[in-house]
Formats: C-alpha cells, sequence, structure tokens
C-alpha cells in the first residue's frame, strides 16, 4: 500500500512515457513468475510492478486534449450547452456553477463533447442543480493565484476551463439524478429554516459546520478562524469528524451505551449526515476517514489504525490519484487520523492523571494529536502557524462537538414539528455565539499567528 501511495506521488510531479511504462510492466511480471521461488526478488519485483501500476494510474486520469473535451476550445468565445452537475456555491457578490457540457454549438453547427466548466456569474438570477443552461462566453484555462495552485486545485475535480460573466439562457429544469435532485431540494428547506430562524454571521456558520453547505461567511470571521487554526471547524473534513465521532462514542459510553451499539449508532448517524449534505466528494472522505477511527475503537486497536488509512487512502488514490498532492482536505484528514494511531497514546501517558469526566480528557488527547500531527502540513501549505491554536481548539471543539449533536436534531426535528423553529434553534444560537466570540477574542492577541 506504501509503495502505490509513493508510485502516486512520485508520478503527480514526474511524466512518464506510457510506451515505456507498458514494456516496464510486461518485463517485470515476466521476471516475478521467473524468480517465483525466491522469496526476495518475488516481493521486491512485486513492489515494483505496483510502483508502476501506480503511475500509470495517475497518468491515465490526466486530460487528453481533443475536439470531443471542452478544454480544447480555451481561449475561444463559444456557446455550449450542458447542466449544473453540483449545488450552487454561494459567495457573499457572486455564484459559482460546475456544468457538465454536452454540446458545443461552433459555426452553427452542433458537435457534441464531455468535460466540466467552472461559470462564475453574479447572484441572480438563481440556478439549481440539474438546470439546463445555454451558455455563451470566452473559455479559459485556470491559472494560479499568487502562491495558490488554482489550476491544481480545479483539475483534481477534473475541471479544465473556467468562464466569467457570460451570458445564460435556461432552457430546462431537473435534468440531473432524481435522488441528489431531492436531496438537494431537502436541503434547501432546511436552509431556509436556518436563515429564519439565526441572525447573521451565525446562520452561515451553523451552515456551513451543520449542512456543509457554500455560504458567503465574512471575511473577517474567515481570517478570525485561520488565526486561531479552528478553521477545520467550519469545514466538513476528516479531520473534524474524526474528533468528533470519537467524542461521540466516549459519550456513549458514558452514558451505557454498549460498545458494539455505540459504533452502530454512530454510523448510521455518519450515514445519514453524508446525506443530508449531499455525498459531495470531500465530505464522502472526510465521513470515511471518520469512520475509521470509530472502527479502530469498536475493534479496540487504536494503534492497528494506520493500516486501515493506508487501506482507505490506497481506495480513494484508485478512483482519484489526483488528490494525493492537489487535495489539502484530504492531506490533512490523513495526517490526522495518523496522528490519532501514533500520538495519542504518547498524550496519554502525559495527561494519565487528568479527570475523565464528560470526555474532556478525550476531547484534549484527540485534538492535541491531530494538531500536531498536521500543523507541519498547515505551515507549509498555508504559510502561517496559529501559536494559540492547541488551547482555543481546546476551548471550541466541545462547543462544536455539542452543536453538531443540537444541529442535527434541530433540522430534524424542524423538518417534522415546523411550529417548534423559534424555540429549538436557542440552544445552537448560545452554542454559535460562544464560538464567534471565542475566535474573536484569541485572534486578536498580539503573536496569536505567524506568517512564514
Amino acid at each position: 500500500m506504501i509503495v502505490f501511495i509513493f508510485g502516486i506521488g512520485l508520478a503527480s510531479f514526474f511524466n512518464f512515457d506510457y510506451f515505456l511504462l507498458y514494456i516496464s510492466g510486461l518485463c517485470f511480471i515476466f521476471f516475478i513468475f521467473l524468480f517465483w521461488s525466491n522469496i526476495f526478488f518475488r516481493f521486491f519485483l512485486i513492489a515494483i510492478l505496483i510502483l508502476i501500476i501506480a503511475i500509470f494510474r495517475y497518468q491515465l486520469a490526466l486530460p487528453l486534449n481533443n475536439e470531443s473535451k471542452i478544454w480544447f476550445y480555451n481561449n475561444q468565445k463559444i456557446e455550449f450547452i450542458g447542466v449544473v452537475l453540483a449545488e450552487p456555491d454561494y459567495r457573499l457578490d457572486h455564484l459559482k456553477l460546475t456544468v457538465s457540457v454536452r454540446e458545443v454549438i461552433k459555426d452553427k453547427n452542433i458537435f457534441p463533447v464531455s468535460g466540466k466548466v467552472l461559470i462564475k456569474t453574479g447572484l441572480y438570477p438563481q440556478y439549481q442543480y440539474g438546470d439546463e443552461l445555454r451558455v455563451t462566453c470566452k473559455l479559459l484555462a485556470p491559472e494560479p493565484i499568487e502562491q495558490f495552485q488554482y489550476d491544481r486545485y480545479l483539475g483534481k475535480e477534473d475541471i479544465y476551463s473556467v468562464c466569467y460573466l457570460p451570458k445564460i439562457n435556461l432552457l430546462d429544469f431537473d435534468k440531473g439524478n432524481y435522488f441528489i435532485t431531492r436531496i438537494y431540494e431537502q436541503k434547501n428547506y432546511w436552509q431556509k429554516m436556518i436563515d429564519r430562524n439565526l441572525p447573521e454571521p451565525h446562520a452561515g456558520l451553523f451552515s456551513a459546520m451543520i449542512l456543509g453547505a457554500r455560504r458567503g461567511i465574512p471575511q473577517s470571521l474567515n481570517e478570525n478562524f485561520n488565526i486561531t487554526g479552528t478553521t477545520h471547524l467550519i469545514a466538513i473534513s476528516g479531520f473534524n469528524i474524526s474528533i468528533i465521532v470519537t467524542i461521540l462514542i466516549e459519550l456513549a459510553i458514558l452514558f451505557y451505551i454498549p460498545r458494539k451499539k455505540a459504533f452502530w449508532l454512530v454510523t448510521l448517524v455518519l450515514i445519514w449526515y453524508i446525506i443530508i449534505i449531499g455525498f459531495s466528494a470531500s465530505a464522502v472522505r472526510a465521513a470515511i476517514m471518520g469512520w475509521l477511527v470509530i472502527l479502530a475503537r469498536y475493534v479496540g486497536r487504536l494503534a492497528k489504525l494506520n493500516q486501515a488509512i493506508l487501506l482507505a487512502a490506497v481506495i480513494m488514490l484508485l478512483i482519484n490519484p489526483k488528490i494525493l498532492r492537489d487535495d489539502a482536505s484530504f492531506q490533512l484528514s490523513f495526517l490526522a487520523l495518523l496522528g490519532l494511531a501514533y500520538l495519542v497514546p504518547f498524550f496519554q501517558t502525559i495527561l494519565r492523571r487528568m479527570p475523565e469526566n464528560f470526555g474532556f480528557k478525550e476531547s484534549l488527547q484527540t485534538t492535541l494529536a491531530a494538531q500536531a500531527a498536521t500543523m507541519p502540513l498547515i505551515a507549509y501549505s498555508f504559510g502561517r502557524v496559529s501559536l494559540i491554536a492547541p488551547i482555543v481548539n481546546l476551548l471550541a471543539i466541545p462547543a462544536a462537538v455539542w452543536l453538531t449533536i443540537f444541529g442535527t436534531a434541530t433540522i430534524f426535528v424542524g423538518l417534522f414539528f415546523p411550529f417548534l423553529e423559534k424555540f429549538i434553534f436557542w440552544p445552537n444560537y448560545i452554542l454559535l455565539f460562544y464560538l464567534i466570540k471565542l475566535v474573536d477574542f484569541f485572534a486578536s492577541f498580539p503573536l496569536a499567528s505567524i506568517n512564514l
């Protein structure tokens, strides 16, 4: 598994000739059979073959440039027809749509094409998942933005064309997957319920934490979360899910729920949660990472969690090998879980005299382990180290856990008993108020974070 991951990483930085890979693979298969009786050579040659397969898999994921692909028309003004493929990404002053293109209209001729285009347009008129659009604009290839590799960030989702301020005509509705359409309709209902009962920025923060909604949180509040090292709390990632499910397991045990029942209960909660937030790729990866934690708890072998992490990483890389280099959430989730596997025992030793009331000790151990494992990558990727992150996370994560519990219960109760809306949102408002004031307070400290 490690060899496969290494091969994906190698291929993400270097380009290899397909013909040489093919010939090398055939040669190593021949040598494996030839030296099968020699254990050392057998495993060595199999490892090299896995390395070649990993490189080949990565290069298969790279885009082909021909007339059947929409990015072939980059740097041209064209007209195309496509369907909104994902939930619209609402920002404070604009809207982003991911459109799966079906046809290109050029010189009054229609050509079937495939591929995705990211469209940036105004907030109005609004569009939804499944809308069929006719778009006229100049396609551009994504480019890096300062130190941010925006082109690679979009490339991991197979988006190689962007379009700014296009002319859009709505052709038809409900052209997407029926099941996903119904999920988004339900999610929109919950979003409206949140907006009715919470002020801003509380509503935006609640939507991000509970529904994984891409809404505009004020830039100043986003910056304070960055300074205090608590950004992971407002994103659906394996980092926060792994911590939250660990604490939920401990709370279940605290209330005398048997470990086996607690495992299946939290597993069902995770599945239900991924359904209501819309099956986004990052959320599914986060849920898998988080589920590995409760699986390790269930079998009673947290120390063996590393094997499950590697297996999950290999499966994810087989599906999308580009996330290894270009998906920060995958990298942080991976490191956070390795921190839980290797560093939790270290912090258990240090904190052995601390009382275990209400899962506080467990929260502190998992928080410190995840923070220690991810801090080098955060410093490298984002150019910032938060000096007060461990303290703020210690104070924020318990509130985030209870907010997750109350929040999911609130949207569930609000679905069946809408007349209780005004009352059931109060606990959430109090927790959101606490989180906002907490990060605002600590972000104001001198040297709260260091820019590298």
